[in-house]
Formats: C-alpha cells, sequence, structure tokens
C-alpha cells in the first residue's frame, strides 16, 4: 500500500477520542489539584449517590481492575475519605461508605470538575456540547459507567469511558499482531509519512520525544521498523517501516477500518461526523 493512499490517525475516531481523553485528563488534574486523582473523586461520587457500595461493584461501575481498587481504596482510607467494612449480606466483600470528611472533600472537588468541563468545552456552545455529550452516551450505551447519574453528564467522564471503550476493543483487535494501539498509532504515521523522525512522530500522536522511545524501541527489535542518521541533519534518525512491518500495518488497518465502521453504525452517518468535528475542536 503506497503511503500516499494510507489514511491519516485523524480519520481513525478512535484516536480523535485518545487525544481529546489525554487533553481532557490534564485539565482536569491541573483543576482537581495534588491532593486527589480522578479515580478517587469517581469512587467519593458513586458512594455519595448509591450508598454502600462493594469494592466489587465499584471496580464494576468505573472499570478499574479489583487489584487497583485495593490500592486505591487503601488510599482513601488512609485520607479519611472512606470508611471499609464487612458487608452484611456477604462477609468474604467489603461494604464501601463516605466519611464526613470525604462528604466534604466531594463538596469542594465539585467545583473543580465543572471548571475542569468548562476549560475543556470552552470552544463549544451549550447546544454543542450537549451534541457531543449525546454522542458519546450513545457511544456507551449499555456501559455500567452511564449508571453513575453524577459524572454521566461531564464531558470528560464521558470522554474517557469512551475512549477506554475504543481503547479495549482496539487492543482485543491488534492482540493477534501483538500491538498495543500505541504500536498501530505509530507503525500507522510512519507508513504514511515515512521517512519521518522521532519527533514528527510524538507530535503526531500527541506525546513527549521521550515518551515513544521505548515503543520505538520495542517494534525495532521485532525487525518492524529501522533508524538511519538523516543525511543532511546527523542529529536526526529517519524512520522507516521493515517489509515485514509493512505486512502487519496492512493486516491490523484492516481491523482499525472495522471498529471505525461499527462506531459509525453505532452512532449514524450524521451524528458521527458531528462527533467528528467536535471531538477536533476540542482537541484544538
Amino acid at each position: 500500500m503506497r503511503a500516499a493512499t494510507r489514511p491519516d490517525l485523524r480519520s481513525f475516531t478512535g484516536f480523535l477520542l485518545r487525544r481529546a481523553f489525554a487533553r481532557a485528563v490534564g485539565i482536569e488534574q491541573a483543576c482537581i489539584g495534588d491532593d486527589a486523582r480522578m479515580r478517587e473523586v469517581s469512587v467519593l461520587i458513586i458512594l455519595d449517590e448509591f450508598g454502600a457500595v462493594s469494592q466489587r461493584e465499584v471496580a464494576e461501575l468505573t472499570h478499574i481492575s479489583p487489584t487497583v481498587m485495593v490500592r486505591l481504596v487503601d488510599s482513601l482510607e488512609q485520607k479519611g475519605w472512606v470508611t471499609r467494612e464487612r458487608n452484611a449480606d456477604d462477609r468474604r466483600s467489603y461494604a464501601l461508605r463516605l466519611t464526613t470528611l470525604g462528604r466534604t472533600k466531594l463538596r469542594r472537588v465539585g467545583l473543580d470538575l465543572d471548571a475542569s468541563d468548562e476549560q475543556l468545552t470552552a470552544g463549544l456552545d451549550p447546544d454543542e456540547v450537549a451534541r457531543l455529550n449525546a454522542h458519546l452516551r450513545t457511544l456507551l450505551e449499555g456501559d455500567p459507567a452511564l449508571q453513575v447519574a453524577g459524572l454521566a453528564g461531564r464531558t470528560t467522564y464521558l470522554v474517557t469511558h469512551a475512549h477506554q471503550r475504543t481503547r479495549v476493543q482496539a487492543q482485543r483487535d491488534l492482540a493477534e499482531f501483538d500491538l498495543h494501539p500505541r504500536d498501530f498509532g505509530l507503525l500507522a504515521t510512519i507508513g504514511r509519512d515515512e521517512p519521518c523522525s522521532q519527533s514528527h512522530l510524538a507530535a503526531t500522536l500527541g506525546v513527549s520525544d521521550p515518551a515513544i522511545l521505548p515503543a520505538l524501541d520495542a517494534l525495532e527489535a521485532r525487525g518492524l521498523l529501522t533508524r538511519e542518521r538523516n543525511a543532511d541533519d546527523r542529529r536526526l534518525a529517519d524512520v522507516r517501516l521493515t517489509p515485514q512491518g509493512e505486512a502487519i500495518l496492512g493486516a491490523a488497518l484492516k481491523h482499525a477500518a472495522a471498529l471505525q465502521a461499527d462506531i459509525v453504525k453505532r452512532l449514524g452517518t450524521k451524528d458521527h461526523a458531528d462527533l467528528r468535528a467536535l471531538l477536533s475542536r476540542i482537541i484544538g
């Protein structure tokens, strides 16, 4: 497949969701501050809304693995925001409850979440925000994350879970090639723009130069790409795909196209185009 005929990463809605997610998380954490993480805040909101809830149920609602959930609850207990007690209906499990201190923290952080959403969607008018959220909820239809009313109306939350849902599907599809979605992004960018520099790859994917080095090293070790010094600037390396990298990219692109088609089917052509336009505007 000629590079010129390969799709740009931005043509994949999953990639736009990833870029929107990265921006949303950065804004969100800056608004919340360093004394809390959004995962912690999500647990507080769930307990405030549902009352006593088991760790397992919280893990299902938040898509946090049970192992990570244990560490997360330990942190919340240490901060005095949550108590953990034996579940009266099942002595093998724990029920989580929001403390008075946790409720106070939640009231304060609620304003931070409002500020986060306002900053993320600053370039959209209220009708556009409502349309964006509606499209994201359609993508998340049937997802337990939508059961949390205190979060399901927030753009940052919806972007996060729509990205996670799409990423999980992409990870399943790419598993047969032993590729992560990040690896696919690298191969797709190289295949379209080769020869290209590490800086170009980082800018396209929205990460720092050092952040992509481990992935480039791993793909080069597998024989999927090569790096050679640029003839005009020895400080730069030209990155190209090998024939094996070309073959794997071609097969992976078929899975990416199928995932894209599924997203279009769920939204409909008109709403899908609207979602893409709105995501592009909040990405900038």
